[in-house]
This record gives C-alpha cells, structure tokens and sequence, in this order.
C-alpha cells in the first residue's frame, strides 16, 4: 500500500475534523436505529466526535514476520482486526455470541451441520460498494483457499447464497457452536474477487478505513462516514504501534499514546501515576505447555507429564506475577474460569504426588526434561517462565524454558520434529468450549496436544466428535466436563492458566474496554472527551 502524504492524510479527514468536538445526539443508555443492542453506550454517556486514539501494544501479531502484506487482516501487526474489519459475529465481554455483519443465524436441521445467515443489509465496504451475499460467499472461499484458518480449512465444505442478503454454510460435520467460529478475527468480510488474491487491498467494513502502514512498526486510518452503525464510531483518527514495554510506559508519559494495550500488570501503577486509568478483564490468554511425543522424550510416559503439571506453582505465578492471588488457575485444557464449563483439576499443585509418579516412573532421583522455548509475547512472560523452572525443582525436575525472539519463532519451532515441532509453549486465546477443547483432539491438530496418543486420546477424540456437534446444551455440557477428565488422567499438554488482559489509557478516553479475548476488542464505542 502507497505511502501517503501528510497533505493527503488530512484531507482524507478534512469533513469528519469538521465535526471535532460536537456532543453526539445518541439519546445515553440507548442505541441508535441500526445498531445491534449490544452496541448500547453506558447510561448517562454524553459521547463527543473527533480527536484521535493513538495506542500502543505490547503484543504483536505472531505471523507479521510471515508477510510484508500487513494491510491483509492474517498479518495485521496485532490481531485487533475490528478496528478496520467486521466478521459475521462478534463474542462479547461475558463470551457471548452476538450479531455483527450477520442479524441472525440457524442450524438447518439437528445434524448442525447446515447453518443459514440472514445478512445485515447496508453494510458499506470501505470502498463504497455495499455487502451482500457475494461477498461473504467469495471471502469464506477465499479463506478456505488461503488456508488462513484451520477452523475454515477443516470445516466449511461448501458456502452458498441463498438470497441477496443470506448465505448456507455446509461444514464437513456438525458444529453446534459454529456461530462462535465466524466471529473468528482473521475470518473477516471482504469485498468480492478471486480467491487467492482477496484481503490484501486493506478493504473492510470496520470503522476506521485504512490509509497508510508500516506492516511490523504501526498503522494509520481515519473515520469511515458511512459505517454501518448510525453515528459511529466517534473519533476521527486511529493510529496503532507496536512497542516493547518499557517504551509503552515512556511513551505514555511522554504524551506520545493516550492508550497502551495489554499492559504489564506489574506497571499498572506506573500508568496510574502518570495520570491514567486502568481496565482490567475478567481473563485473558493462556500459557501452554507442548511436549511433543512423536520423537522418544521422557514425557511420553504419562506419569512424566502428570508429575510435571502437579509440581508447578501457579497460585506463584498468580500472587508474584498478576498480584491476583485468588484467581484461576489452569486445568491442562484450553478451557477457563469464563467458561461455565470450566473443571478444575482435584489438587492444582501436589510435590509428593508429582515425586511419587516419577519415581513410578523409573526416575526415583529426579529427573531432567527435554528444553522447552518461548518468545515473550506478553512482557510479564520470562518471570512467568522463571517461577516454572523454579518450583519444578522442588518434586527433582530439572526444566530449561529457554527465550527466543518473537519474529521467526513459528517458523523455528516447527522446523524439527514434523508434524509437532519442538518443545514450545504456545500462547492460545480463550474461547467457547467446542473451540478449546477441540484444540486437544489429535484428530484435528496434531501441534498443540504434542502428538497425543493412546487409549485415552482415542477416547477423547470420539467424544469430541459426538459432543461438538450434540444439539441439546445440557448433554454437550456433561460432554465437555467429561473431555477435561481425560485430559486430566493423561496430561497431553500442560497449561500454566492465563493473565487478565488489561489496558491503560488517559481518562479523556472513554468506553475503550479491554477484553478476555484480545482480538475481539472494539474500536467503534469509545470516544475522546476532551
């Protein structure tokens, strides 16, 4: 994407500017005619237009190193892709599916299999022309085709339209939560064109439209006019940077960011000093442990495994690291506390257990574990790491948690040891249940259960399958309750649990919310009041 000038770039929001300061007519508490009611402003909000976010982030997207192509949403510098972009759906701050680019949806028939999309109508892409179904046909194809997804690939069989403004999914199998997949960030709407080359023009129907980029430093957009919410969003500028920590802090004291994304808790007190506020959400990504099984590793007994994730100190890591003593911790799924079907482990730290197991084992005087390496894609990350290798030694483990950089680290991990790659952790978000416990099942990702295998993992993948795609909620709870107890017994992955995400910014910016899951986070409800 062309380099713009400054000249241009204030032309491009020379009619929004005009309206700098102007109280919005948004009746507080309600929302306007076309917006979802989910979009409600804080009652007694007197929201302003004009100004500009300018925010920092501490988390970078991991494929940006992938692609010079930054302004297509795979490699968009840090995942927040509704700040151009829309899906189908959105999951909101209690991890509820809500309507986004789609009014409302259906399973054909009790298979799941089948799932039909009424369409929001008058929806305006960036570049004028208006959605419809073409292109939400021609943007899933293309995200089949460019394999961006694994939730694409491995689901959607077929997309078709069945109106102007409705489309039907065909999955390859049934998918009662599916609603929560196409809220997915990077399975965003694009306007129609040929597969393999969709996405990259920058063009979507998000409120900010995209003007200028530095694909691994910063971006540049400005307020779309004809945004599908009436009156949204409110300011008129929008500029994103990735920084290091210590250099968000300085800058927000510097006056340079007016908000910081995904702050380190520990500074929290450092932004309330310079004057800012603090939003913290109910959770946040989650650290997992891969230990591949497909090479012969000590941890490919079970017992091994067990005793690793029973001698770890997580309440540690959440009173020293988080100072959030009282919070979760992991259970060795990608389920958490936010989930209602969240099963926490009997005893979450157990040294005599853990040295009995190996001992069990054939490791009576400890043991010593293949290294694991990590990039830091939260800065509290390498003392997260520093308590594991710590208090692993007290049950006789002997852990290294190497650091590596952040750009090339995918690359790198999966160079050796196909199709698991090396020891790793990965850094997976929080979602509804289908999603995470389906990120166990061996059937349908080999990388993050490490290569699972066995009578257990066998039986796992069964039940996933009957119960991703069971109809009745109360059945598919029992189900998913059931899943957390086999991976209980046989630990194919350990997770260390998560952080809650949190973001400063100055108090003149209001409603901008941080959220569990960081890419679902919004640009179209906050306002700068000043």
């Amino acid at each position: 994407m062309p380099v713009i000038t400054k000249r241009d770039f204030l032309l491009a929001i020379g009619a929004t500017v005009a309206a700098s300061g102007a109280s919005s007519l948004l009746v507080p508490g309600t929302a306007a005619a076309g917006t979802p009611d989910w979009a409600a402003l804080p009652a007694g909000s007197t929201p302003r237009h004009g100004g500009k976010l300018v925010y920092a982030q501490t988390y970078p997207n991991w494929a940006i190193g992938s692609s010079d192509r930054g302004e297509h949403p795979y490699f968009w510098i840090d995942l927040l892709t509704r700040s151009v972009w829309n899906c189908l759906t959105w999951v909101d701050h209690d991890y509820t599916v809500r309507p986004e680019l789609a009014t409302d949806w259906s399973a054909a028939d009790d298979t799941m299999a089948v799932w039909d999309f009424t369409l929001r109508e008058g929806v305006r892409f960036h570049n004028g022309k208006e959605m419809t179904s073409e292109d939400v046909v021609s943007s899933f194809k293309a995200h089949v085709a460019q394999r961006g997804s694994g939730f694409a690939t491995n689901w959607i069989a077929d997309v078709e339209a069945t109106g102007r403004y409705s489309v039907r999914m065909h999955l390859t199998g049934g998918y009662a939560e599916w609603p929560y997949v196409v809220a997915e960030y990077r399975l965003t709407i694009w306007p129609a064109g040929e597969a393999e080359s969709l996405g990259f023009d920058g063009v979507g129907t998000g409120p900010y439209r995209l003007i200028d980029i530095d694909n691994k430093r910063g971006f540049q957009a400005v307020r779309f006019d004809d945004y599908w919410m009436e009156g949204r969003p409110f300011a008129d500028e929008l500029e994103g940077y990735i920084t290091a920590s210590q250099t968000a802090i300085n800058g927000f004291r510097a006056g340079q960011f007016n908000a910081v994304f995904n702050i380190d808790p520990t500074t929290a007190g450092q932004y309330r000093d310079a004057g800012g506020e603090v939003h913290m959400s109910p959770g946040g990504d989650q650290f997992l442990l891969t230990m591949p099984k497909n090479i012969d590793m000590v941890w490919n007994d079970p017992k091994v495994r067990k005793a690793l994730s029973l001698s770890i100190d997580r309440d540690a890591i959440n009173r020293i690291v988080y100072n959030d003593p009282d919070t979760w911790v992991g259970n060795d799924t990608h389920m958490t506390a936010l989930n209602p079907e969240f099963l926490p482990r009997d005893v979450a730290q157990d040294v005599d257990e853990a040295r009995r197991l190996l001992a069990e084992a054939g490791y009576p005087d400890g043991v010593t574990l293949p290294t694991i390496v990590f990039c830091p894609s939260f800065p509290e990350e390498p003392r997260i790491m520093a308590i594991v290798a710590e208090s692993v030694r007290r049950a006789g483990i002997t852990l290294e948690i190497r650091e590596m950089p952040c750009d090339g680290f995918n690359d790198y991990v999966l160079a050796v040891n196909a199709p698991v790659g090396r020891p790793r952790r990965s850094l997976v978000g929080p979602r509804n249940p289908a999603i995470n416990m389906g990120r166990m099942d061996f059937a349908g990702t080999s990388t993050e259960p490490g290569g699972w295998h066995g009578e257990l993992a066998e039986r796992y993948s069964a039940l996933y399958a009957q119960a991703v795609a069971e109809p009745d909620d109360a059945r598919r709870f029992e189900m998913f309750q059931e899943l957390q107890r086999i991976a209980h017994e046989d630990t194919p992955a350990i997770m260390l649990g998560g952080r809650r995400n949190m973001l400063a910014h100055r108090p003149e910016v209001v409603n901008l919310r941080s959220h569990s899951q960081n890419w679902s986070s919004r640009f179209d409800d906050f306002w700068i009041s000043g």
